[in-house]
């Protein structure tokens, strides 16, 4: 048994003490004496307070002594544990869109787990997985969705504080592609917070795509502003894309070839978008780590069902979507809701020809193909020993099926220190009145 609130215990512990030390100081009657002004004492019992070798009143001590020590348990929480063992994995599964080899994520698992370990499955959120294993593991598939080690480290962590009292130590295994777009300027920090080393399991190895250069081109109008940044951005694009700006016009070979068909209507709705009840004005937009600060007039808005299986590439600087990409065949399609102004200087800032090309890079499902920087991946893998059971906090909601009947103990004891402290009150009442009763008949004789 062990208690998820020892503290409460110790404290019940030392008032326990307490008690017994104060029935140690007793109050007696004296020894009597005759004395010839006997008679002018008062009728009353005369006494003292001294030290005991033996405490009084046993039965209320005993009683007192539970009272607290019953009330104090069942603070602290107790709950009984099965014995633990040597060390407990929390396995983290990688689901996303990065996994493309789903045999190999479940061979991998199969040959890792063991009856008590963790397994969390992850792409851009974590759950832990409950029920048959085996059949779980059967049936995983990667999702469509990015990955995020962040939030995946974030759960373990809890999982970590589950296992606490099943093993004395931890080991934190990793089964991912480990792509570039999985980690994020949080991913070190929250992984510095599990102590210790990290099995590190590459389900494949990722083709680096990042040294593809690619061609951008654009269907605009020789005097279309956009044309202007389309041509800066040439030389650093990657990947292969095409900017529509006419609307479907000579585009399906872009996505067959597996590019990105960027649908940017100069005047026209954009695919997947609706019209804004009333038009405002935004300061900015954000692609990647590219920002774009000026004001933009907003017309068209991207409504949540039109959300449902795409990837936002660019918002606003309220959060609000301002591009999105879905699959296309091998390649992909993007809706841009961005307005392109003709008037000032926007179209030939630096800022903007980087947007432009963020907006032109290879599509999601390439790009979730580049693997994470080796330094990045030593850094998940960590040095050391297995982490130790005393590094993560014990689960402070867990039930404690004992401290209800602890409590009920508790006052059934109370209950019956009054009753017991009664008689003794009745019993020091019967001998008052005997004393009286014989001193005077002494008195009369």
């Amino acid at each position: 048994m062990s208690f998820l609130a020892p503290g409460f215990f110790f404290a019940s512990l030392g008032v326990a003490a307490g008690v017994v030390a104060l029935h140690f100081i007793v109050t007696r009657q004296p020894r009597t004496a005759v004395l010839p002004t006997a008679r002018f004492v008062p009728d009353t019992r005369a006494t003292t307070v001294a030290r005991a070798k033996r405490p009084s009143d046993l039965l209320l001590m005993l009683l007192r002594v539970l009272v607290v020590l019953a009330a104090g348990a069942g603070l602290a929480k107790p709950v009984l544990t099965p014995s633990r063992g040597a060390s407990a994995r929390v396995i983290l599964v990688d689901v996303s869109r990065s996994a493309r080899d789903s045999l190999a994520i479940r061979d991998s698992v199969r040959a890792l787990y063991r009856p008590g370990d963790a397994i969390e499955v992850f792409d851009s959120s974590a759950h832990l997985v409950g029920g048959n294993i085996g059949d779980t593991l059967g049936v995983l598939r990667p999702s469509s969705r990015r990955g995020n080690l962040s939030a995946a480290l974030i759960t373990a962590l809890r999982a970590g504080s589950s296992l606490r009292d099943r093993a004395d130590s931890l080991e934190l295994v990793i089964v991912s592609p480990f792509a570039r777009e999985e980690l994020d300027a949080a991913t070190d920090s929250i992984r510095t917070l599990w102590q210790g080393k990290a099995h590190l399991v590459t389900v494949r190895a990722p083709a680096d795509t990042a040294s593809i250069r690619g061609k951008l081109e654009t269907n605009a109008d020789a005097n279309d502003p956009l044309a202007i940044s389309v041509g800066l951005a040439q030389s650093s694009v990657l990947g292969r894309s095409l900017i529509d700006r006419r609307g479907g016009e000579n585009t399906q070979l872009t996505t067959a070839a597996g590019g990105a068909l960027i649908e940017w209507p100069a005047s026209t709705r954009p695919r997947f978008a609706v019209s804004r009840a009333v038009r405002d004005t935004v300061g900015g937009v954000m692609s990647g780590d590219v920002v774009v600060v000026t004001a933009f007039e907003r017309q068209w808005m991207f409504p949540d069902d039109s959300l449902r299986g795409a990837d936002v590439i660019a918002r606003w600087v309220d959060g609000e979507a301002a591009a999105v990409e879905t699959p296309d065949g091998i390649g992909c399609a993007r809706s841009v809701a961005v307005s392109v102004s003709p008037v000032g200087d926007l179209v030939i800032r630096k800022d903007f020809v980087r947007f432009v090309e963020s907006l032109s890079g290879p599509c999601s499902r390439t790009t979730s193909l580049i693997p994470a920087d080796p330094d990045a991946i030593a850094k998940l893998g960590g040095k050391g020993g297995l982490a130790p059971r005393t590094a993560f906090q014990p689960l402070t909601d867990t039930r404690s099926d004992l401290a209800p009947w602890l409590f009920a103990l508790a006052i059934a004891a109370a209950i019956a220190e009054l009753f017991a402290r009664r008689r003794a009150r009745n019993a020091n009442a019967l001998g008052d009145a005997k004393q009286r009763s014989e001193s005077g008949e002494a008195r009369a004789a």
